[in-house]
């Protein structure tokens, strides 16, 4: 039966949804990347559908800690297989079958699969099994998610003692199997060498070096104007292609890209042009440059400024171009601005790690307005879409920036942003439930006095959100950490100091080990260095 009282027009309002996700294969995740499968059982006749139900707790709430990295267990009872849904914060969470990376759910237990870097607050958790004449529900439970009060970890890393290459920046993207590890060198003769990820660490050699003939640095960005992506592989085929975007001449006047096949044969496809200053999107702008190119997929985006007047800033100049490749991967379609409902700065482009999904590359970190952060991301029908949290909570606001996003279970985001004078802010913010939004500044005197020199790194090191900050020859490799309440700055200089002018991390949840150990790649002066960052909770 339906429940009663304030449950009822929830229910009702819930059916159509449940009934559609329930029939289809494959549902939608609640947030970014979440990957929940969902069963067929609709047409189960009601008389012998039982209320499902949790058994421990049964009612009530309980308490896990925003670093929590083990998966989180529920008994429950009366559960229909491939019909009984999760419900998240009212939104259904499918029936976590085999596949999900949210969690799994069979007779006897609901397994929530948790990886750190949670936004503090409170989320709903119900079951709903589905009938002819409705869906029936079990209590509800609410989860709290507190701050740990845990001793922070001991952190170090260990290099190779040989350098790997040179050069001059560094890119990371895309999730196993086809993480991409970028060495830019620019010069009169700028190229790209990539390396793949081979069971957990660098590739010795790089798997296709190119040319980035006219290549020009995005020097606010802090990042190089430089993108690369392994695109999805057609069904049926075999063939793995690396597409390559980078910015063009000066201010900016192009994004440029080529598709490179590495595999089962080496070809290298033309140099195209995804898109140019010559666009009507920039017709009427009195100044207009490109910034820093990103991939998505079969998608191209990159940050603009387009004022209509070189001397007065308005809202609205600064902006996202989107572009599309056809179907046949052989042109790109006329730019479009990304929309906003009003005229509205989009800008601080940097990249975003999904932790349930391990990859880089699945939307990017973006700034609203110069104040509010978000995410940019791709629709099923490939329209570029901006998710922000409910509540605005300002950080950097107005200042130039550079935004590095780490995205986790149950809508959590944990935003670094880095401004030119040196400033360090955090943003603890979640998109589901009740969460408890914040932004942090880094205090000064915890960093040292320098400007950082690329963009921070991002991670999960015992559950808690990690950024590294490199200063170059200046200072060592600052990190990060965050607990959804608090940030703690651990310099790194054990067993000696790790200077880079860029660092990055693999896409990993190694840090989440008993014995953390994530891959990283440091440029040292102009040297290409590997290694590894580990952490303990005792001393090393």
């Amino acid at each position: 039966m339906l429940p009663r009282g304030p449950l009822r027009p929830a229910a009702f309002a819930l059916w159509a949804g449940l009934c559609s996700f329930g029939c289809r294969p494959d549902g939608e995740p609640i947030d970014e990347g979440t990957g929940s499968d969902t069963g067929t059982g609709s047409d189960t006749d009601s008389s012998v559908v039982p209320d499902p139900a949790f058994l421990n707790p049964a009612l009530g709430d309980f308490l896990v800690v925003s670093t929590q990295h083990v998966p989180k267990d529920i008994v429950v009872q009366k559960i229909t297989l491939g019909n009984t849904q999760l419900l998240i914060d009212g939104q259904t969470a499918g029936t976590l079958g085999p596949g999900s990376a949210l969690g799994e759910l069979t007779g006897a237990r609901l397994r929530i699969f948790l990886h750190g870097a949670l936004a503090l607050g409170t989320h709903t958790l119900q079951l709903a099994s589905l009938t002819p004449d409705g869906p029936r529900f079990s209590a509800e439970l609410t989860m709290n998610v507190g701050a740990p009060d845990n001793p922070l970890p001991q952190v170090w890393t260990e290099l190779d003692p040989e350098p790997r290459d040179v050069g001059d920046a560094l890119l990371v993207s895309g999730a196993p199997p086809d993480i991409l590890l970028g060495v830019v060198s620019g010069g009169l003769d700028p190229t790209l060498r990539l390396y793949r990820a081979d069971e957990g660490a660098w590739a010795d050699t790089p798997v296709l070096e190119t040319s980035l003939k006219g290549y020009v640095p995005e020097v606010m960005s802090l990042g190089p104007g430089v993108a690369a992506h392994v695109l999805p592989r057609p069904p049926g085929s075999d063939s793995t292609v690396v597409r390559v975007a980078y910015r063009r001449g000066l201010p900016g006047d192009a994004i440029v890209t080529r598709d490179l096949t590495i595999a089962p044969e080496p070809n290298i496809g033309p140099l195209q042009t995804a898109v140019d200053l010559s666009a009507d999107l920039f017709r009427d702008a009195e100044f207009a440059a490109l910034g820093r190119p990103f991939l998505l997929g079969d998608v191209l985006l990159t940050e603009f400024l387009a004022a209509d007047d070189a001397e007065t800033a308005h809202p609205g100049d600064r902006g996202i171009a989107h572009v599309r490749r056809s179907s046949d991967r052989s042109s790109w379609s006329a730019p479009e601005r990304v929309p906003t409902a009003k005229p509205l700065d989009l800008d601080a482009l940097g990249p975003a790690v999904s932790l349930p999904q391990l990859s880089l590359g699945a939307s990017i970190s973006v700034r609203l307005g110069q104040r509010v952060t978000g995410l940019l991301s791709l629709s099923d029908a490939g329209a570029a879409l901006i998710s922000e949290p409910g509540e605005e909570v300002d950080l950097s606001p107005g200042a130039p920036a550079v935004l590095t996003t780490i995205t986790s279970n149950l809508g959590a985001r944990t935003v670094a942003a880095v401004t030119p004078d040196r400033g360090v802010g955090v943003a603890f913010l979640g998109t589901s439930g009740k969460p408890k939004n914040t932004a942090v500044t880094v205090p000064a005197d915890k960093l040292p006095d320098a400007r950082i020199t690329a963009q921070p790194a991002a991670g999960v090191l015992f559950g808690y959100s990690a950024f590294l900050l490199p200063y170059g020859d200046a200072a060592p490799v600052h990190l990060v950490l965050g607990d959804g309440l608090r940030t703690y700055v651990l310099p790194l200089v054990d067993p000696e100091p790790l200077s880079c002018r860029a660092v990055v991390l693999m896409p990993s949840l190694g840090g989440n080990l008993d014995t953390p150990t994530v891959p990283l790649a440091c440029l040292q002066g102009g040297s290409l260095r590997v290694g590894v960052l580990k952490a303990s909770l005792a001393d090393p």
